[in-house]
């Protein structure tokens, strides 16, 4: 069974909350973690009140954000913003394929159903805007690559273009006493797109050893290898894309309020996809040093132009890439 799969990851959605809604609400959700002990809420360091399951990952959580302003409506609101992992709120424990369309019945089943027992306030799933998208695509390197590790593909992905208004998220590295990015990932943000290509297994691995260092359990073994030769490629749509996103489906006859079974159709996926692997990742050939120097020398030329040629790879492989040799 091929294990490459092309779809999302994850939604936000978006409710207004009015009046003293907000506040009920956060008593049925006490009532209701009282009741079942399935949930915790605690508040982060935004002041936005967090609300999760304890135990096993139910693939849904929420966060209330008090007194936001919209500009354009000139008024404040509460905010409840849920985000959910579609496969796993629809009983499918599943961490690596990529979700699609069709697993968004079981979903939004789920999603009605769980808010139905913990509060009316929480409505149902047509009655929330879609805030931000994560289209991905998984590549299965032993269906691809063969023989290629997931180290060896990450440190060839890290040399990919930066497009402009982009810039790579890096994080000071005490040791290096420099900003540095993870080796696991590709990640570039700006304001609208955040774009991030992984290996799975280098981040679970990552995220495994955070939890053993913060008293938390290790991910599973089983979950790790079956993430070991997966490669994904994240396109994380924010709310000022999702908005653009929105309004031109809205233009082609799509009038629901989340325009979901737009947004995340199969086509619609791969479209977005392509454009951004395109832009990035996918932009020109890809080859190691040790391909490209053979490619050159199968070529023929004189031993002068041959030379000097390699030089020149050589040159770019330290620098990372082409325009970095420019600007250094």
């Amino acid at each position: 069974m091929l294990r490459s799969s092309l779809g999302f990851h994850t939604i936000t959605l978006s409710l207004w909350l009015f009046l003293n809604e907000a506040s009920q609400l956060i008593a049925d959700f006490r009532k209701y973690s009282q009741e079942t002990g399935a949930i915790q809420i605690y508040s982060d360091e935004y002041q936005n009140v967090v609300i999760k399951f304890c135990q096993r990952d139910q693939g849904i959580k929420w966060l209330i954000r008090p007194d936001v302003y919209l500009e354009k409506c000139r008024t404040t609101v509460d905010i409840i913003d849920v985000t959910i992992n579609p496969k796993i709120l629809g009983g499918i424990h599943d961490y690596i394929t990529a979700a699609t369309i069709d697993d968004m019945n079981a979903a939004i089943s789920a999603f009605d159903r769980l808010s139905q027992r913990i509060s009316p306030l929480l409505r149902t799933f047509e009655d929330y805007s879609l805030k931000r998208i994560d289209y991905c695509i998984n590549f299965a390197l032993n269906e691809l690559v063969p023989g290629c590790s997931p180290e060896q593909i990450m440190n060839l992905i890290k040399r990919s273009d930066i497009p402009p208004h982009y810039k790579e998220w890096m994080k000071y590295d005490g040791t290096a006493h420099r900003l540095k990015s993870r080796p696991s990932s590709f990640y570039l943000v700006c304001d609208s797109v955040n774009v991030n290509c992984y290996s799975k297994f280098m981040k679970f691995q990552e995220q495994s050893e955070e939890n053993k260092a913060r008293g938390y359990p290790p991910i599973p073994q089983k979950i790790m290898d079956n993430a070991r030769d997966i490669i994904r490629f994240e396109v994380q749509c924010k709310y000022p894309k999702v908005y653009t996103l929105s309004k031109a489906v809205q233009a082609n006859g799509d009038r629901k309020i989340n325009k979901y079974e737009s947004l995340l159709a199969d086509e619609f996926c791969r479209e977005i996809i392509s454009y951004y692997f395109n832009a990035t990742v996918g932009k020109g050939f890809w080859y190691s040093l040790h391909m490209a120097v053979a490619l050159v020398k199968s070529n023929k030329f004189n031993a002068q132009k041959e030379n000097r040629i390699i030089d020149a790879l050589q040159v770019i492989n330290q620098c990372r890439n082409l325009g970095s040799v420019y600007t250094s």
